[in-house]
This record gives structure tokens, sequence and C-alpha cells, in this order.
């Protein structure tokens, strides 16, 4: 598809879909990683206790794993720290020149906000969140006093299986975006919400949502301003995706994982420039 068309459908849109984006020996890799944790999957938290859930996390390596809410399935946080097949999707050629150029990066420079890996099993979901009304630095969407591109977050999902009807696909509000109508479901008391916690029903139950269907290796880039969640999977088995979140720079991490050395040395200078874009700087040593 030529740029100028892409343009057009991520600005009237808010997302894209990106069709066979990795190689399928880099898409075997990936699933192989999460079929040598799967304990992981099966027991991601430490044994309860009277902690808070995110006090009961475990850790591989620099890798966490976390939820946001148990229906969530796990995400394995950090997961660049996962090998060279998830160090070479920080800037992969089927995405990173359309993340700079939407981002600005000129302008804005580029960063990571979270990297991480989801597995989510039969009956897990994502609640509906975000859209136009949030008042948000990071979802904001074109700079409309100049006309060139200021997005502030854009979520790259990349399908690791087939994401079909029942398998509890990304749903996503199209335009909603560059909507300043509050969604029905994310309001209360007249205010807008950023995150519908008072139904706590599927995203793909919410008014005018779409389910995004994607094979494997596909993947769907969607501006976070956009009213989205996921579908509720009714099918057996699990759904397995990767979420690189890329952002400005000024926008810090997330959760503030530590990076490795050895990971920080074996990036190359451009995706250095992605995970570190603001470098810690230090006073000289003392002789």
């Amino acid at each position: 598809m030529e740029q100028k068309m892409m343009d057009y459908l991520f600005d009237l849109q808010g997302y894209l879909v990106l069709e066979n984006t990795i190689s399928v020996e880099d898409l075997s890799e990936m699933n192989q990683w999460i079929d040598d944790h799967w304990e992981y999957v099966e027991q991601p938290w430490l044994p309860e206790s009277d902690n808070r859930l995110r006090d009961r996390f475990r850790w591989i390596g620099n890798i966490q794993t976390h939820t946001y809410n148990i229906e969530n399935g796990v995400n394995f946080q950090n997961i660049i720290e996962g090998g060279a097949v998830f160090e070479r999707l920080i800037d992969h050629s089927s995405w990173i020149e359309l993340m700079r150029r939407y981002i600005n990066s000129e302008v804005n420079g580029l960063s990571i906000h979270e990297n991480f890996l989801n597995v989510r099993g039969q009956g897990g979901y994502i609640h509906i969140h975000c859209g136009g009304h949030v008042p948000l630095s990071y979802l904001t969407f074109r700079q409309e006093n100049t006309g060139e591109w200021m997005v502030g977050q854009i979520n790259l999902l990349l399908a690791l299986e087939d994401i079909g009807p029942g398998d509890g696909p990304p749903v996503l509000v199209p335009g909603s975006h560059n909507c300043t109508e509050i969604h029905p479901r994310l309001e209360a008391n007249g205010k807008g919400l950023v995150y519908d916690g008072v139904t706590g029903l599927p995203a793909g139950t919410a008014l005018a949502t779409k389910e995004i269907y994607l094979k494997a290796g596909d993947a769907v880039m969607f501006t976070d301003a956009i009213t989205h969640g996921s579908a509720k999977r009714v099918n057996l088995g699990y759904r397995r995706a990767v979420v690189y979140r890329y952002s400005p720079r000024f926008v810090r991490e997330r959760f503030n994982l530590p990076h490795s050395d050895q990971l920080l040395s074996r990036l190359t200078a451009a995706q250095l420039d992605i995970i570190q874009p603001m470098k810690p700087q230090r006073p000289p040593q003392s002789v």
C-alpha cells in the first residue's frame, strides 16, 4: 500500500493492519520461548498471601510476570530481555519507519513505553479503555496547528498464532481517537473514564467495536488514543501476542523495569537510542 493511502487510513481509522511482518523462523522461535516457559503461564504468581497481586509477580531474569486484572492473562513484561528474537522487534523493518513517521521522531525522538508478551486463556479478555475524550498527553493524535504528525503513543500487537472469531481478538472503535464524545461504557456520573472498571464486561460487548482478525505473523498498529480492548476468548487454547508500545522519548518507560548490561551491550546504536532515548548523566569520576 502506498504511503499516502496508509496515512489517510491511519488518520481516518486510527489503526493499520500489517500482514506477514516477521519471518516464519522468528515466529517459531517466539512460540518456542513460550513453550519453554509454560510453567509461568500456568503459575505466573507467587503463592497467595496478604500481599497485593503486584507483590506476587515472578521473575525470569529481568522479565516480570504481570497482569492488570486476572482475566487479562499473563504478561511477560520487558520481553526484550527474552533473547535476540525479541530484540529484533525493537526496530523491525516491517513497522519502525511508520512509528518514526507518525510519532515524528525527528522532532520528538522515539522510545518504547512498554514491551510485553501476552498469553491469555479461555475466558480471558480486556475491558474497553481510552478514546479521544481522554486528556492524557500520550493519547495525542496529530498536531493540528502545523499539519505534521504527532501521535503520542502507538501500540503494535503482533499475533504469534492465528487470532480469529472466538480467539479473543483485539477490538477497536474505528475513528474514536478523534471523537470528543464519551463512549457510553466509559462514562460515569457525567465524567469520562480512561478505563471501564465499572461494568467488568469484555471490550467486545461494547457499542461500535470492531474485532480485528490476524494471521500468525500479522500485526495491528493503532494509536493508544483509539477506544480499544479485547473480546472474550471462548475457544479452547490460548491467545499468544507480543505488544510493543512506541512513544516520543519524553514518555518514560511504564514500569521502569531493569535492562541488563548484557542486553544493552548487544543492542545496535539505533536500538539503544530507542531503549535509552535519554541516557543517564553522571559526574566525572574523581581521580
